[in-house]
C-alpha cells in the first residue's frame, strides 16, 4: 500500500478551492480547517497520490467512502433507502404519514455536477 504524503498548505489550499469550498460528494459547506482530502481513486487500487486523483471531502463522506470507488460509493449511497425501508421502524412510519418521500434515483455527487456547469 502507498504511503500517503503530507501536503504542503498550498497543495491543500488547491484541493480546498476544487468544489469552492464543498464537499465533492455531498456538496455541504466545508471549512479549510474541517476538509478532509479524499482520494478519488483509492491508493491500494493504483490511485495516484497526486493532487489531480484528490478532492475536497466532509468526514462524513470520507469516511463512509474509505477506499470505496467513485462507483462502489454511488451505490452505497443510492442503497440508503432500502436499508432504512428494512431496517428503521422510524423511517418506514415516518413515510406513511408522509413526514418523508422516498425518491429513489441514480445519485450524482457534487464534483460530477460541477463538471457538467463548468462544460456548458
Amino acid at each position: 500500500m502507498n504511503k500517503r504524503r503530507q501536503l504542503n498548505r498550498r497543495e491543500r489550499e488547491s484541493v480546498f478551492r476544487k468544489c469552492g469550498g464543498r464537499c465533492a460528494y455531498c456538496g455541504c459547506e466545508l471549512s479549510y480547517k474541517e476538509m478532509t482530502v479524499d482520494h478519488v481513486e483509492p491508493l491500494h487500487q493504483g490511485g495516484k497520490d497526486e493532487l489531480e486523483n484528490m478532492l475536497p471531502a466532509c468526514r462524513s463522506c470520507n469516511h463512509r467512502k474509505s477506499s470505496s470507488t467513485v462507483e462502489s460509493y454511488r451505490r452505497q449511497v443510492e442503497s440508503f433507502l432500502k436499508v432504512l425501508e428494512r431496517d428503521s421502524v422510524t423511517y418506514r412510519n415516518a413515510v406513511r404519514f408522509g413526514l418523508i418521500i422516498p425518491n429513489p434515483h441514480r445519485v450524482k455527487f457534487y464534483f460530477e455536477e460541477q463538471n457538467e456547469e463548468g462544460s456548458k
